[in-house]
């Protein structure tokens, strides 16, 4: 399992979009499990003239869970990580670059979360400290952004790839090749020998698909039938690689709203349209 996969497995716990774990009531364990954090701590500080919430508490909680020797639950990351020689893993936030899945986050506000999926432009993430001494108690969640993402509210990110030694060093500028474009990700309805597949492709070069019909397209699949890896060869091509069975497909994509055409092993024609 790569340390990607650990961190989806990981952060399964956080509920779904439009739920979220309370330090007070019910889902109070599990926010003290997530945060190692409880509604007592909290309100101890707040009656002091404290604005202490979960945000690093949570990212602690989850750094430990990927393996990390030391916590990560600080706002002090990008001077801490060098001092554990671990600074080739912080990544500054650029225009050009964004975080991955699973990687920890510093704001340049006091605020660190733990980025998800994107979806074009739109940033889903967990995060805790999303209640507070107003409300009376806090919470961790997943958010997904109103607007489009913006690199200047991030100081930067640890990437984990880095950090566990799954990639020797980010790709740099000069070397890197050309990214997933917007209208590509997401998912995609595939027509093969009369059948219908279902693609879901992320910002990561990865494809996905599954013959279930997704019940909600703005998530990656729970589970898949194979992953391939995706070479974009033009922002109009691309060509997909599965793992299990080696079989190549392309696809070119004509402007405008109309489905993409390919083919399976240089073979047999594709047809396929966004969902």
């Amino acid at each position: 399992m790569g340390i990607r996969d650990k961190a989806r497995q990981i952060l399964s716990i956080i509920p779904p979009i439009g739920q979220q774990i309370n330090s007070t009531g019910p889902t109070a364990g599990l926010f003290n499990q997530v945060t190692n954090m409880t509604q007592a701590t909290l309100q101890a500080n707040w009656d002091t003239g404290g604005i202490m919430t979960s945000c690093n508490g949570f990212t602690g909680w989850y750094s430990n869970q990927l393996g990390s020797p030391f916590s990560m639950g600080r706002f002090d990351l990008d001077t801490y990580l060098p001092k554990k020689g671990k600074g080739n893993a912080w990544i500054k936030s650029t225009p050009d670059k964004r975080p991955k899945y699973g990687d920890i986050c510093r704001f340049a506000k006091f605020h660190v979360n733990v980025s998800l999926d994107f979806e074009g432009d739109v940033w889903t993430h967990a995060d805790g400290g999303q209640g507070g001494k107003r409300t009376g108690y806090d919470i961790v969640k997943r958010i997904r952004d109103t607007t489009s993402y913006d690199p200047a509210k991030l100081i930067g990110w640890v990437d984990i790839e880095l950090f566990f030694g799954e990639a020797s060093e980010p790709a740099s500028t000069e070397a890197k090749v050309s990214p997933v474009p917007d209208w590509l990700q997401g998912w995609w309805n595939v027509k093969w020998r009369g059948q219908a597949f279902y693609y879901y492709f992320d910002r990561q070069y990865k494809a996905q698909w599954t013959q279930q019909l997704p019940r909600d397209t703005t998530r990656p699949p729970l589970m898949s039938r194979d992953t391939g890896n995706v070479a974009i060869d033009s922002p109009s091509e691309f060509s997909i690689k599965w793992g299990a069975t080696g079989s190549v497909e392309k696809f070119s994509k004509a402007p405008g709203p109309n489905p993409m055409r390919g083919t399976w092993n240089d073979k047999e024609p594709l047809t396929a349209s966004k969902m």
